[in-house]
Parts: C-alpha cells; sequence; structure tokens
C-alpha cells in the first residue's frame, strides 16, 4: 500500500461508516464507471487489527459474535491490519443472493452458502488508502483475496465489468438479481452518500416503517398485513399501505411475537386508514424496519402488490423516506460540481453547503436556514465547548418550527460527515449517537433541519462520569415570573451554603437552569443522588413553593425543581442553543447580578444574541470549565446521603 497514489500512513480507526450510493433512474454511461453486482443482504465493515476481528453493522453494531466463520476467515488473510467493506449475503442454488433466506439464517441457522463478498479496502498496514482511486483499492483488494476458492470461500472478491452499464444492468434483471451499484473508477472513498457510488434496481424495492397489524382472517394465523409507511418530506409518518403476502407460518408467529410488545393506543401516521381499512388493527410503535418488495406506487401514495422480505436490525426507523431515483440527465454531476440553477439555491456557511438557505424557519421572526447558521457561525466560540466531543439529541424540524419536528440521536446515512458517532450501551445493544468535533459539525446538523441541541453531561472520553449537575427550574402556567428568580436564587444560596458554584442560564422558555459544573470523580448515580437530595430539600423547606414531583396535578401554583436530567442519557438544552419555539429563543447564560424582575427572557433571541455578546464586558460563564469542585463527603453528610 505504500507505493499506491494517494496512500498516506495514518492510524487505523476503530470504525468507519460505509460509504453508500445514491438511487439513480439509469446505469450512468462512459468507460469511467465500474459496475457491480447489488447484493441482497447486510453491509458490513470489517476491521482487522493485533489479530482481532470486528464485523460492524451500518448502524454501528458489532456483529462480530453472530458470524463466526466469517471472522475467522478474515483472521486468516496475509494482512495484520486492515479496513474491508463488503456485503454478507446466502447464495441460494442458483448462485443468488436472497434476502429472505439470510433473515432464516439469522434466525434458525437456516440453510445456505454464508458468503462475504469484498469489494473495497480503505486501510491497510498501517495506511490510509481512502485517497487511492477505487480502482487501485479494488486491485490490492483482489490480490490479498487471490489465494481462496471462489467456490467454497466464505469470503469473496466482488469483482466488476468496466463500462458497458447498460448491458451490465439489462443481464443483471435478467437473472433475477435486484439491480447493480456503479462506481467511478478514480473515485476516494467517503463515508456517507455520495454521487460517486450509484445504485440502479431492477425491482421496487426499499425499506418500510412497520406502524401496525391487522387481525388475520380464515384459516390464516398471528396476523393478517403488516401496515407500513414511510417518512414524508417534513419528517411525518406516511401510511403507504398494507402488505399480506411473503409469509411463512413460522414467520407469521415470529413476527407476532416481535410486535405485541410495541402495541399502542393510537395510529403512528399522520392519515392512517379509516372505517373498514382500519377494523381489526393493532397499532404498534414506529420502530422496526421491514424491506418490501413491490410493483408501483399508486398516484395517492399507496404500494401496489407489496411483498415482504424481511426485518431490517441495520437500519433505522428514523429517517426512512420514499426513495426517488435521481433523474438520469443529471447523473453526471458529481458532489463537487454543484451549481445553483438559480439564485439563492445553495450558500456555504464554514464550508458546508446550505440547501434552501432561504427556507423560513421561524415565520415569526422571519429566520432562515441560513440565517439560522450564520448565528451559529457566531456564537460558535461560546456553543462548542458545550457540544464537543458529547454524545448529542437534537430537535430536528426540517421544514420549520411550526410543522412536525422529532428527536434524534442516533446516527444514521441521512447524517453526513463531519457529523460523526460515539457508541453507547443502551440496555443489551452498542448504538452509536450523534458527535461533533468543530463548527462545520454543527452547520452540517443546522443544514438537516436541527433547531435545538441537547447534550449529555458528559464527554465522550468518559461517559460514566458527568461533569456537570443541572437543575431545571420549570414553573406552572400561574407562577410569576419573579417567584422563578426567587427559586433561582434560593438555590444559588443553598449551593453556596455546600460550597458548590452554580451558573445561571434562560431556558429558552419560561423557566431558568442552575448548571454546577463538577469534576469527572463520581459517577451518575452519585449526581443523580446529589440533586434529588438538594432540590427536596428544597422542597421540605417552602413546600408551598417547589415541588420534585413530575406529576402536573401536584405542581399547580408551583415551581417544579427537575433534577431528573441527572441520569445516564438524560440531556438538557445547551447554553446558546435555539429551541424550537416561537420567536426563536435562546438558551442564554446569565450573571446572577441579570438575574432581576425587570429580566425578560422572551428578549434573548438569536437577532439579540450575536449583539449582546458584542456589548458583553466579560462572558458571564467564562469560567464555568476553570472550576475545581466535586460533591465531597461533607456536602454528602450534610444531605444525607
Amino acid at each position: 500500500p505504500a507505493s499506491m497514489p494517494g496512500a498516506r500512513s495514518a492510524p487505523q480507526p476503530e470504525r468507519l461508516s460505509p460509504q453508500l450510493a445514491k438511487l439513480v433512474e439509469g446505469v450512468p454511461p462512459g468507460e469511467n464507471w465500474l459496475h457491480e453486482i447489488k447484493f441482497d443482504g447486510y453491509r458490513l465493515i470489517s476491521v482487522l487489527h493485533g489479530g482481532e476481528v470486528h464485523l460492524w453493522s451500518r448502524n454501528g453494531l458489532d456483529w462480530s459474535d453472530r458470524f463466526p466463520t466469517v471472522t475467522q476467515a478474515l483472521a486468516r488473510l496475509p494482512v495484520q491490519q486492515a479496513i474491508f467493506d463488503g456485503e454478507l449475503v446466502i447464495l441460494d442454488p442458483r448462485g443468488i443472493s436472497d434476502f429472505q433466506a439470510l433473515q432464516n439464517y439469522l434466525r434458525h441457522g437456516g440453510e445456505g452458502r454464508l458468503v462475504y463478498y469484498l469489494f473495497d479496502l480503505v486501510h491497510c498496514q498501517g495506511f490510509d488508502l481512502s485517497r487511492v482511486g477505487l480502482s487501485r483499492r479494488k486491485e490490492l483488494l483482489r490480490q490479498i483475496l487471490a489465494g481462496l476458492d471462489p467456490e467454497s470461500a466464505v469470503l469473496r472478491y466482488s469483482d466488476h465489468i468496466q463500462g458497458e452499464g447498460e448491458r451490465v444492468y439489462r443481464h443483471a434483471c435478467r437473472f433475477g438479481l435486484e439491480g447493480v451499484v456503479s462506481k467511478r473508477e478514480d473515485s476516494a472513498s467517503a463515508q456517507g452518500r455520495s454521487d460517486h457510488w450509484q445504485k440502479v434496481k431492477c425491482q421496487q424495492r426499499q425499506e418500510f416503517i412497520i406502524g401496525g397489524y391487522s387481525a388475520p382472517g380464515g384459516s390464516r394465523s398471528g396476523f393478517g398485513a403488516l401496515l407500513v409507511g414511510v417518512r414524508d418530506a417534513e419528517g411525518n409518518l406516511a401510511y403507504a399501505g398494507k402488505v399480506g403476502t411473503g409469509f411463512t407460518q413460522a414467520l407469521l408467529d415470529e413476527l407476532l411475537a416481535t410486535l405485541q410488545p410495541r402495541q399502542v393506543p393510537h395510529p403512528p401516521f399522520y392519515n392512517p386508514p379509516r372505517g373498514s381499512a382500519a377494523r381489526g388493527v393493532t397499532w404498534v410503535r414506529p420502530e422496526l424496519v421491514a424491506e418490501i418488495e413491490f410493483a408501483e406506487w399508486t398516484g395517492d401514495g399507496q404500494l401496489r402488490h407489496p411483498s415482504f422480505k424481511g426485518l431490517r436490525e441495520d437500519k433505522a426507523a428514523a429517517e426512512v423516506g420514499r426513495e426517488r431515483p435521481k433523474p438520469a440527465e443529471r447523473q453526471e454531476r458529481s458532489e463537487g460540481d454543484a451549481v445553483k440553477s438559480g439564485p439563492g439555491e445553495v450558500a456555504t456557511v464554514a464550508g458546508v453547503t446550505i440547501s434552501n438557505p432561504e427556507k423560513i424557519l421561524y415565520p415569526e421572526l422571519g429566520v432562515t436556514k441560513l440565517a439560522l447558521a450564520k448565528y451559529y457561525a457566531a456564537v460558535a466560540e461560546k456553543i462548542l465547548p458545550y457540544l464537543v466531543a458529547r454524545p448529542l439529541t437534537i430537535v430536528r424540524c426540517p421544514q420549520g418550527r411550526r410543522h412536525h419536528c422529532f428527536y434524534q440521536k442516533h446516527l444514521n446515512e441521512s447524517v453526513p460527515p463531519p457529523v460523526r458517532g460515539v457508541a453507547v450501551k443502551e440496555k443489551e445493544e452498542e448504538q452509536l449517537y450523534l458527535v461533533i468535533d468543530d463548527l462545520p459539525g454543527l452547520i452540517t446538523l443546522v443544514q438537516l433541519g436541527a433547531l435545538e441541541f441537547h447534550p449529555w453531561g458528559a464527554r465522550e472520553d468518559r461517559l460514566d462520569r458527568p461533569d456537570m449537575v443541572i437543575f431545571d427550574l420549570d414553573p406552572a402556567p400561574d407562577v410569576a415570573w419573579e417567584a422563578v428568580i426567587e427559586g433561582a436564587r434560593a438555590l444559588h444560596q443553598r449551593l453556596g451554603e455546600l460550597g458548590l458554584q452554580g451558573f445561571v442560564k434562560t431556558s429558552g422558555g419560561k423557566g431558568l437552569h442552575v448548571v454546577v459544573p463538577l469534576l469527572r470523580r463520581g459517577g451518575w448515580e452519585e449526581v443523580k443522588a446529589f440533586s434529588r437530595a438538594v432540590a427536596e430539600d428544597l422542597a421540605r423547606r417552602e413546600p408551598q413553593r417547589y415541588v420534585t414531583t413530575m406529576a402536573k396535578a401536584r405542581r399547580q401554583g408551583k415551581i417544579f425543581i427537575d433534577f431528573f436530567r441527572n441520569s445516564r442519557g438524560a440531556t438538557s438544552v445547551a447554553p446558546y442553543s435555539t429551541r424550537a419555539r416561537e420567536g426563536a429563543p435562546v438558551s442564554t447564560p446569565l450573571s446572577w447580578d441579570e438575574l432581576g424582575v425587570d429580566l425578560d427572557p422572551a428578549d434573548y433571541t438569536v437577532d439579540h444574541l450575536p449583539r449582546r455578546l458584542a456589548q458583553l464586558r466579560s462572558d458571564p460563564w467564562g469560567d464555568f470549565f476553570e472550576v475545581r469542585q466535586s460533591i465531597t463527603k461533607t456536602i454528602r453528610r450534610e444531605l444525607g446521603l
């Protein structure tokens, strides 16, 4: 690899997100395209290092233990360190990949030949090959796999045909393959979706979100059909029809057992079926993703002749939308060639392209997507220390704050670099959470429609050690603003009695946040116990003013001191983050001297904040990360912990 043009000596990353192909209407013409079979299986990134092998799914799950024959075969390759990209499949007797057979294999150890087709090599023997042209990377990959038996080996080289794209596509469809993936021969490797990789399908086929199931009829048991949908352009879950074929009896029973614990009382679709079409339907949380093959879309957005192919464990439900192929006449335009088709169509902030920059996100102020990106660029120095290297939950409102908004915390294929993921264990599985490192990462999330940023109270290198405690003073609607200020001051005084320094900010709503920076010494249980004890202490002293329970019936006329944000996985809105609320409010750091009855949190908006920062003599939170304090034994003893 050292001799390859573009290769660079570099440490091997622990994992990579796969490069993804864009769906197009026709195979790109020309001799500078390599055409490969589109396999029907699970995409896997394999990482070899120091005798260990890890297999990563496209959504960042470690599947090494599920496929021991694959990891063993990779360990025997004549390299010590490498990162391969490929697709795991089951081949039917004709040698064609069969997704449903792969599903059966995973559930029951079913029959079939398990094969891992390798089609890219992005790191090898200490060299980053991402800038090496694809054809050269594939040639090195072919050499590494050259000694394997192509008929019996678990690992196989995914070959290609150069040029003749239309002919390759016709033959692929004739033989019943899923389609063709076309790749530019000189293209660099990129994480995320790229114009340099394009796919054309032989059949209409994509992922759908399961939102319910109907009762079985006749002699059938289990359920009758799945009710499925996709996210529309505004992020709403749109109903797309019923899928009643493609199931074996065993599969019906297994799916029913998977769906029943997810029952909910109301349909998750914004346009659910009505009348007789909804009779006997059980609604479920929209979490499971199904692969569906169908004849066509109808004019009203329904599927014609759909058939179930299997569940997709490797794809997130939050971003499953209708796949629309890029028109063939635009195929030759690459990412680097993006050109405005009219004034104002694109803009750039911090090196990030902002599409639809004039889209109005806050109608009451006329704040556009471009204006919001410029706001975050203006306050980057202030906000980034509270966001960088922390797992993030964002509130996305792609069409603006008055339209559908949704929370997102997991990294998926809709989120391009420079946003990356950090592995966080959820129950028995690991998921990749959103993480940014710099301003381009922040602006990339703004480009995706993020209006709120909620970081963890811990950094990625020590997720078990929080570095702050957050108290959210949330007043009932009938509580006066003056009472909220008094509550913040009372909390400030109590923290001072304990020898702790707290900082105050507006919540971006009607409340205030008091934040206590900590050295990373205690764990989440200690921090939560401390915050609960402080909140309950205040509530005991003045029960007519404060409450520490979430029950709304008990909060009337009082301020809820919310300490629940101090648990592992909980988040709170970041300083200087906008809120998805009327007026484009911002959660704004204040000095304790500014906290007076004449303070109006509604004044702190996207338009106001840059001017405020320019006029301030000093940053009210300037020493936040310089404070050296922790929850000591003396503090715990005083609080009865």
